[in-house]
């Protein structure tokens, strides 16, 4: 079996050798550089399976390398931020995070973290199946979404959200359990992190955000997604669907 590879980028040498040795002790493979610059570099030359990234670094900030390694790879970016306010997170989790996490944090706190990512996404590439709700399509195996015959870019724990409603129609999810869930990690739940997610998942897949097709809110309890497709029978797996997605 292939090591797993870490990326982390921080501008402080003192956090990237402490964080490294914590996750080599783990049994990771670790890289780290101080720069965005550096980091996008790094991210093409050693194909990382997960990035740790500082949103302050001293040429690019961590929100435009974020982007940029979008574009280039489908991996978990996990900000580490000393920056804990609302709008910051938002910002975040809008161009494409996948969890954020402000500093001071504890080891053990990042490290199931990325224990929980790293599981989540291995778990996806080992299942099989397309799901269909009228014109949205899941591919689970790609981890790609298909929204009227287009494709929809989503980050990878916007994925797996929606991958947990939509396997579960009608069944409301509190905020705590969708974090439980999803980073399948022993770590204090983040609510606020979970409800930044759906938000941003929403105004991608749904056309009305006054009158949502998909996800609907459950008012003081959480989400659900909505039990009509399970009624109509959909939402099953799909054959042949993927080959007609590949081809488009």
């Amino acid at each position: 079996m292939s090591e797993t590879v870490i990326l982390i980028v921080d501008d402080e040498l003192e956090i990237c050798e402490l964080v490294s040795m914590y996750l080599e002790k783990e049994g990771y493979r670790t890289h780290y550089v101080h720069d965005g610059v550096s980091a996008i570099q790094a991210a093409v030359h050693y194909q990382p399976d997960l990035v740790l990234l500082d949103n302050l670094l001293p040429d690019l900030s961590g929100v435009e390398v974020c982007t940029q390694l979008r574009r280039l790879m489908d991996i978990p970016i996990l900000f580490m931020s000393c920056k804990g306010e609302e709008s910051d997170k938002v910002i975040a989790l809008g161009i494409g995070g996948d969890d954020y996490i402000v500093k001071p944090f504890g080891l053990r706190e990042l490290v199931a973290r990325v224990k929980a990512h790293l599981r989540r996404r291995e778990k996806m590439e080992l299942t099989n199946e397309v799901l269909q709700f009228g014109s949205l399509c899941i591919d689970i195996t790609s981890r790609c979404v298909w929204l009227n015959r287009e494709r929809i870019k989503l980050s990878g724990t916007e994925f797996d959200i929606l991958l947990l409603l939509a396997q579960n129609p009608g069944i409301v999810f509190s905020p705590e359990e969708i974090f439980r869930k999803v980073w399948s990690a022993n770590v204090n739940e983040d609510v606020r992190t979970v409800i930044v997610h759906v938000s941003n998942l929403r105004k991608k897949i749904e056309s009305s955000s006054t009158q949502p097709v998909y996800i609907l809110t459950a008012w003081g309890t959480g989400y659900q997604f909505n039990s009509v497709w399970a009624r109509r029978g959909l939402g099953r797996p799909s054959a042949g669907k993927r080959e007609q997605l590949a081809a488009r």
